[in-house]
Parts: structure tokens; C-alpha cells; sequence
């Protein structure tokens, strides 16, 4: 079963879509705990269906409201976090990520192409990835506050709520729980240049 869901309009709701989301996790959480009846017609019988959410998929704007990951400012990588490489721009003000070659195997080839990268040799290892018990433990403290706020003057805090979907007794045991939209991110990459 593939869920989707829109909220239009030109303004989002960020935090708050939490409120329209909480209807939808009381239901995940009856398909997971009890199940509901269903009729199978080919054997004409019923039995008990259950169902769980294993992840979502959204561009990285949806990400940052569905995860409470901040995805703006240096850390954007939620599996690199403050392992993030990134460098400021001189004269555009814009941030660019760094040092993607770090998480090819090591003996690849192009660890050692400078010429085609930033003259430099990639010598870093890929960060281990979070695993989803200390993602969990991270978020576990993080207050959401509903509704407009004034902006957080703590620019290091890369965490802005705790997830709604964590109410789902099995959502921090998923070590992927949100797949970022290809082809979104493709786009604005393209447009970007």
C-alpha cells in the first residue's frame, strides 16, 4: 500500500504537520498493535490484517518537516552530521558539500584523481552511519513547540522536534525510515545551475 499525501497552498505547514499527521499514526498504530479484520474472498474467510509504515519518501524540504532533521546550514547529512565537509563560497555566500569521494571503497580510482576534483587527494574514511537507537536517543529531548515561532537563535542545534512517527513502537528500530526523491532533488540541482 502506497500512502500519499498533499497539503496545498502556498504556505506549509512545517511543525505543524505533526497535527495532521497524528490522525494517521493513531492508524498505523491500531494496524501494528491489534490489526483489523478483513475479508478475503477467494477462500471466503476472515482474518486479522496488520500493517506497519517502513518509510517515506519526500524531497528534502518534507524530509526536514517529517524527520525534525534541519537539512539548511552545514550540517545538512543526516548520516555525516557533524562529520559534514562542506566549504563557504567566496563571493556567492553559498554552501557547497565536499569530499563525497571519502564514501567510495578505498582502493577506488578516484581517490587519487586530483585533476577532476579539488586537486586534492581523497584521503578520509566515510563516517560510520547513526544507528537508528542513537538517532532515537538524540531526539528523545528535543521539545516541538506548535504553531509560528520566533526563529532559533541556537544555530547549532541541527535537530528542531522530535518525529511524529516515533510514536510507532517499531520506527526506531528502522535503521532507513526517510528515502530522499531523486528526482526533486535532480531538478533543483539542475535549475540551480
Amino acid at each position: 500500500m502506497i500512502l500519499c499525501m498533499m497539503i496545498s497552498g502556498p504556505r506549509q505547514p512545517r511543525n505543524d504537520i505533526d497535527i495532521y499527521l497524528s490522525v494517521f499514526i493513531e492508524d498505523l498504530r491500531l494496524l501494528w498493535d491489534e490489526g483489523i479484520e478483513v475479508f478475503e474472498a477467494y477462500e471466503n474467510v476472515n482474518f486479522n490484517s496488520r500493517a506497519l509504515l517502513f518509510c517515506t519518501i519526500n524531497d528534502f524540504l518534507a524530509y526536514e518537516n517529517l524527520s525534525g532533521y534541519s537539512v539548511k546550514g552545514y550540517h545538512t547529512f543526516l548520516i555525516c552530521e557533524g562529520n559534514t565537509s562542506y566549504h563557504q563560497l567566496k563571493y556567492g555566500r553559498n554552501t557547497t558539500y565536499i569530499e563525497h569521494r571519502r564514501v567510495l571503497k578505498h582502493n577506488h580510482p578516484y581517490h587519487r584523481l586530483k585533476k577532476a576534483f579539488d586537486s586534492c587527494q581523497e584521503d578520509k574514511t566515510a563516517p560510520l552511519p547513526l544507528t537508528a537507537e542513537e538517532v532515537y536517543n538524540r531526539l528523545c529531548h528535543v521539545e516541538v513547540t506548535f504553531g509560528k515561532t520566533l526563529k532559533n537563535s541556537d544555530k547549532k542545534n541541527i535537530r528542531k522536534k522530535k518525529s511524529i512517527f516515533l510514536e510507532l513502537p517499531y520506527w526506531s528500530k528502522l535503521d532507513i525510515r526517510h528515502y530522499i526523491d531523486v528526482m526533486h532533488v535532480k531538478k533543483k540541482m539542475f535549475v540551480m545551475v
